[in-house]
Formats: C-alpha cells, structure tokens, sequence
C-alpha cells in the first residue's frame, strides 16, 4: 500500500484564469517546499481560493520530470476562518 502523505501549507499565489496556485509548506530546513495545485484537486472551500489561505492537502508525485510535486485532494481555509486562538 502506498504511503500518503498529508501536509498544511500557504496558497502563496493564484492564477485564476489558468485555474492553477503555488502552495509553499513549511519544512525542518529551508526552503520551504513548493507545491502545484491545480482547480479540480480542491475538495471544500473557497473556489478560487483566496491567495494567504492556509491548504490542507496530499502530496502527490509531479505530473512529469523536473516538475513540482502536486497538492491533491486540497481544502482550503479562509484566513478569515482561523480563530485567533489557534495561531
């Protein structure tokens, strides 16, 4: 069985016209982990996603060689959703 890997990064940028963003994920070391999340692997939440939302997502292999590893099967949540208590 292959071994799923869940992270939580920023949606650091968004091009809505292309239907594509960047999620940047924190690391043990620097720098930090980039990701391609593409519209259709958004599950739940804002559809487009606001740019600074914290994304909840699965780590999926890049589509091709040299590529960024995909953020798959992604909720989004609002920075305006996140209780001040939980940072």
């Amino acid at each position: 069985m292959e071994e799923v890997i869940i992270k939580i990064g920023l949606l650091r940028s968004w091009v809505a016209a292309r239907g594509f963003g960047f999620v940047e994920s924190p690391t043990s070391r620097l720098p930090l982990e980039r990701y391609f999340l593409h519209i259709s692997d958004i599950l739940e939440g804002s559809n487009p996603p606001p740019v600074g939302s914290l994304v909840r997502f699965e780590v999926g292999p890049p589509r091709k060689e040299g590529q960024l590893p995909l953020a798959r099967k992604a909720w989004i949540i609002d920075p305006k959703d996140v209780k001040k208590e939980l940072l």
